[in-house]
């Protein structure tokens, strides 16, 4: 019975310590509308630490851009229901471009995180370490993505913008009828690095 006990204790102990917790060391925000109507902002939580290369890269186009292009006028141009959205070509604005602060790809990162839930992002991609300024939010868990895109962060705030444009109309190719567009982004400030869970609205 002693024995039972302490393999019980040992499995707690052990699943509390597997249980998923994400250090965010930077915040970015999206300001989003659709047809030309504000619908709110979405906070995304970002994990320089597992993935530095790509949270750099989102960073800086979030921010100060690449040639003075931002997210900022960016759309997105991919929504399928219960599965992600997907945004970020500065370049062509269609889905078909790549552009990043390395070059057009750069390599992917293996943060050690998977696509578990809604809220993740990740970097949208061609193929392997064909990363550039796309990426996706998932709206619901997808583990075929795992190892296969860079998770990089998660929506920490935000998650009924998320979902509002997970519901928009789209066409045959899965483009929104009405613009989805991010009208501005940048960086929040934080005074140091956190952490956050799984739960999609732990900050909302």
């Amino acid at each position: 019975m002693k024995l039972l006990f302490i393999i019980l204790s040992t499995v707690i102990a052990y699943s509390n310590v597997q249980a998923s917790t994400y250090k965010i060391t930077d915040q970015v925000y999206f300001d989003i509308m659709i047809d030309d109507y504000p619908i709110g902002r979405i906070v995304i939580g970002l994990f320089g630490d597992a993935a530095p290369k790509t949270v750099k890269n989102f960073l800086t186009i979030a921010t100060e851009g690449i040639n003075g292009r931002t997210y900022a006028g960016s759309k997105f141009h991919r929504v399928i229901k219960k599965f992600m959205i997907q945004g970020g070509d500065i370049d062509k604005g269609d889905g078909s471009g790549s552009v990043s602060i390395y070059g057009k790809y750069f390599d992917d990162e293996d943060s050690g995180y998977n696509h578990i839930g809604p809220g993740f992002i990740s970097m949208a991609n061609a193929g392997k370490n064909t990363n550039g300024c796309q990426f996706f939010i998932t709206t619901v868990a997808t583990p075929w993505l795992d190892g296969i895109h860079t998770v990089f962060g998660k929506v920490i705030k935000g998650q009924d913008v998320l979902f509002k444009i997970e519901q928009t109309k789209t066409d045959v190719n899965d483009a929104p009828i009405s613009p989805v567009v991010i009208l501005k982004s940048g960086k929040l400030p934080i005074t140091a690095p956190f952490f956050i869970s799984e739960d999609p609205y732990e900050y909302d």
